[in-house]
């Protein structure tokens, strides 16, 4: 005898899992990565030394000090975003991207960081496949246009 359960409406599982991935992943590389980030870009405009943009032309990428800026933002404020589950798959899609780059630089120069590379990228690109979960301010939002569309369609 098989029996089905319907889903409950409340929180699952599932959704704390999402949300222990995304604070996971979104402050630790905020916090491991981001700010350090931030810190260089201070000094770069005051130097105009960084060591990233040295590094990203030393792999070949193109405009390499534009590429340092957007990972910049990319690890900080795109950190933020996952962690808060705040435009969650778009921030989601560009940090994947940026480590999918970091991975296959580093495997270019020899670097045993292809491997945290490697973990943030498997990391966001499970969230962007997943969505944030119920537990995030896009759940919030996207319930709170659900009805309020669903408070205007007449009703028969």
């Amino acid at each position: 005898m098989t029996t089905t359960s319907t889903p409950k409406p409340g929180i699952s599982g599932i959704d704390a899992g999402l949300l222990f991935l995304r604070l996971a992943a979104g402050l630790s590389l905020l916090l491991l990565f981001g700010l350090t980030k931030l810190r260089d870009v201070s000094a770069y405009l005051h130097t105009g030394q960084w060591q990233f943009v040295d590094f990203n032309r030393k792999v070949g990428l193109p405009v390499p000090v534009l590429v340092a800026y957007l990972q910049t933002l990319n690890e900080s404020i795109g950190a933020l975003f996952v962690a808060a589950g705040f435009l969650s798959r778009y921030a989601s899609a560009a940090l994947a991207l940026g480590f999918g780059v970091a991975t296959f630089c580093s495997l270019k120069m020899s670097e045993s960081a292809w491997l945290i590379a490697a973990f943030y990228c498997v990391m966001f690109t499970t969230l962007l496949l997943t969505g944030p979960g119920k537990l995030s301010i896009d759940y919030l939002l996207h319930s709170r246009a659900t009805a309020r569309m669903e408070e205007q369609v007449p009703s028969k």
